[in-house]
């Protein structure tokens, strides 16, 4: 696609109502992006497109020319690829409704690897977060690239466990390439741009709406070989996403969670649905001949067994993934406060549990 033809696409892109249909219909009905931007009104009024998305592209006709909104694009570091370029991800291509076009930050060769999706709760547990980070580290020690929407929660895990290890991530916003959702990502944000790869199917300065997220989704299925959800409540987007990836003939792995904890009950009935269970890596690992491939020439180690004493025991057994007051551990155990301060003080030394604010605990 020359020039002149990419320029004309990304001005009628930024139309509101002109959707990736309507300029797939306009470059079939008119042969070229260019050459329906700048033929005579009365072509465009009897084209398909409703009137109102006619009258504003008229309008946006005599402010902006389309090199120079290009170049513009061009100085800000956003890159773009339509669907019949050859940086344009080829899995991307052959899902049902393609975005016509897409808007990138840093290494678009990212999406060419073999990728997997880890999404789930944005509101998610301390157990939830833990086992997405620890998913993005494991996935990215297999040079698998992690993707994931850049949402709070599991997410935003999943991608710095990937980037705590060097290795490739990548982030589908349900908002323009330039606008961060939300803004305490935004440190993320630049670290995946040098570090991975950032897209968005939608326009420069669009807001993140509602109606944006499942759109986005299934981008992040159709870039995936696979999806992993880690938590998930029983209506929630990720589910969503699971959807899409059935769809797309993409494989649905599930991390199991408390059977009492509503954060975990979208995905523990995945697993019912037939979703395959993951309480490890090897679990999505065995699943690809490919990967296990790599086995061989990786250093897998294995994982230190957890031998507590019958006191710690105890003390386990009495907490969930949610946090638990000292005052309610008192109670369960039965423990005086000298010696529950200390049980819990070595196990949190080990790694097993966490201390939170406000004199609560979290088994890990």
């Amino acid at each position: 696609m020359d020039r002149d033809e990419r320029a004309a696409l990304c001005v009628l892109h930024s139309i509101k109502g002109m959707g990736h249909r309507s300029l797939m219909k306009i470059q079939q009905d008119f042969g070229s992006f260019s050459g329906f931007f700048n033929t005579n009104t009365a072509q465009m009024r009897a084209s398909f497109l409703p009137a109102y998305v006619v009258d504003e592209l008229i309008a946006v006709r005599h402010k902006i020319d389309p090199l120079s909104y290009l170049d513009d694009l061009d100085e800000r570091g956003i890159e773009v690829a339509a669907i019949n370029d050859s940086t344009y991800p080829e899995i991307l291509r052959n899902i049902h409704n393609p975005p016509a076009l897409i808007y990138y930050r840093g290494s678009i060769a990212a999406a060419g690897s073999f990728c997997m999706a880890v999404i789930g709760a944005r509101a998610a547990t301390i157990y939830g977060k833990k086992t997405a980070r620890e998913l993005g580290q494991s996935l990215a020690e297999y040079n698998v690239t992690v993707v994931s929407g850049m949402a709070r929660g599991i997410d935003r895990e999943a991608h710095w466990g990937a980037l705590d290890k060097n290795g490739f991530t990548i982030a589908v916003l349900g908002s323009g390439i330039d606008v961060i959702y939300p803004r305490e990502n935004y440190q993320l944000y630049e670290q995946i741009c040098s570090r991975g790869l950032v897209i968005s199917e939608f326009p420069p300065g669009t807001n993140p709406e509602s109606g944006h997220f499942p759109m986005r989704n299934r981008i992040i299925s159709g870039l995936s070989r696979g999806i992993i959800v880690v938590e998930a409540r029983i209506k929630s987007g990720a589910l969503i996403t699971a959807d899409f990836a059935l769809e797309q003939g993409k494989d649905v792995f599930a991390v199991p969670g408390p059977i009492n904890s509503p954060a975990s009950a979208g995905t523990n009935n995945l697993i019912k649905q037939g979703a395959i269970l993951v309480t490890g890596i090897m679990d999505v690992i065995q699943e690809y001949h490919d990967l296990e491939a790599r086995l061989d020439s990786l250093d897998v180690k294995q994982e230190e067994l957890l031998l507590l004493d019958k006191e710690e025991s105890v003390i386990i057994e009495s907490m969930s993934y949610e946090p638990c007051h000292f005052d309610r551990l008192l109670n369960i155990t039965g423990f005086n406060v000298g010696q529950l301060s200390s049980l819990l003080l070595n196990l949190e030394l080990r790694g097993i549990v966490q201390s939170l604010p406000g004199n609560y605990y979290v088994k890990l």
